[in-house]
């Protein structure tokens, strides 16, 4: 009988009795390391031994078993990890708008204290643009139209002729491809019977 799943069992009764847990990610992971160094020690092990199948599938549910309490732990402080950063999210808004409410209460009052100050004359209308200058910059407008559609044209021809390059090239491609045909079957021969009788 092997003593291997005795030592699994102590184990989980040593977890399951509140062992120490690991504090921090790094405490975990120096556990995770010291775990899968032990296991390849016992993974070269098994490869020595004449069944190295059921020794494997005992080293691999060791592992496990080993690990499940750490994977746990890991979850555990990302969790902590996750409410600790929301924590300090929600502080951060907070603050945020304190300043901001404070803010707009001091904008607020030197508005009010501030001595009254008359507006500013209206500005004039917006001045109409000269027939001259609107007729020019309407035919600006058209040349740059004009050269866009160009363009867009010349693109698109662009684009048609490779397409058109690349079918006759997979055209060209697929005839080199192919074999030969292959010679036809010989017509099938009458039965000497057939052959005789007259219609």
């Amino acid at each position: 009988m092997s003593f291997y799943p005795l030592i699994l069992l102590a184990a989980a009764a040593s977890a399951a009795s509140g062992a120490p847990q690991p504090a921090t990610r790094a405490e975990v992971a120096a556990q995770r390391a010291a775990i899968e160094q032990r296991f390849a020690v016992e993974k070269a092990a098994c490869e020595q031994r004449f069944s190295v199948s059921a020794c494997m599938d005992e080293v691999r549910q060791r592992r496990h078993g080993a690990l499940v309490p750490l994977v746990r732990r890991e979850h555990e402080l990302a969790e902590q990890e996750r409410h600790e950063r929301a924590a300090e999210q929600i502080r951060r808004v907070s603050e945020r708008e304190q300043a901001a409410a404070q803010e707009g209460g001091q904008h607020r009052e030197r508005l009010l204290a501030a001595p009254h100050v008359p507006a500013p004359a209206a500005s004039p209308a917006r001045r109409t643009p000269h027939p001259e200058e609107a007729a020019r910059a309407r035919q600006q407008a058209e040349k740059q139209a004009e050269a866009e559609a160009v363009r867009r044209r010349d693109q698109a021809q662009q684009r048609q002729q490779r397409m058109q390059a690349r079918i006759a090239q997979r055209e060209a491609h697929e005839k080199a491809r192919t074999k030969p045909l292959a010679a036809p079957l010989p017509m099938p021969a009458l039965p000497a019977s057939s052959a005789s009788k007259p219609n």
